[in-house]
């Protein structure tokens, strides 16, 4: 009687909280990934097959949440994205492989409110 109440136990903290990985057919990890009764939430990290991170997200309740960062194979920032309830919300930068700044712009509601686009040398592109 006692296991049968810690395996119920346990099978239902499962069902609530976990982190899920996928690996590449090659065994390399590929992603992992939050979950709470069964949405995504809290951080899902993706990784390209040499190790490097390619992204960092936040959720809640299945929705992207605050900040996402994405990267270059080589590790270097490709995007910063904020989001509110699933949208992009907030300044959104993009990067060239150089690391130099290729695009700063203010979403609301998944529509770009303000901003720029840039050359790789840094001057203001013409939109």
């Amino acid at each position: 009687m006692r296991f049968l109440l810690i395996m119920t136990m346990l099978m239902s903290i499962t069902l609530f909280a976990e982190i899920q990985k996928k690996s590449y057919s090659s065994g390399e990890l590929k992603s992992e990934t939050n979950y709470t009764s069964g949405k995504k939430s809290g951080i899902s990290k993706g990784y390209y097959k040499n190790g490097k991170t390619k992204y960092e997200a936040q959720y809640k309740n299945n929705k992207r949440e605050g900040l996402t960062k994405s990267y270059y194979k080589t590790g270097i920032l490709k995007a910063e994205e904020n989001y509110k309830d699933g949208s992009l919300n907030g300044i959104s930068k993009k990067y060239y492989k150089s690391g130099k700044l290729k695009s700063d712009f203010n979403f609301e509601s998944d529509l770009p409110v303000s901003g720029s686009k840039y050359t790789e040398d840094g001057k203001k592109a013409d939109s």
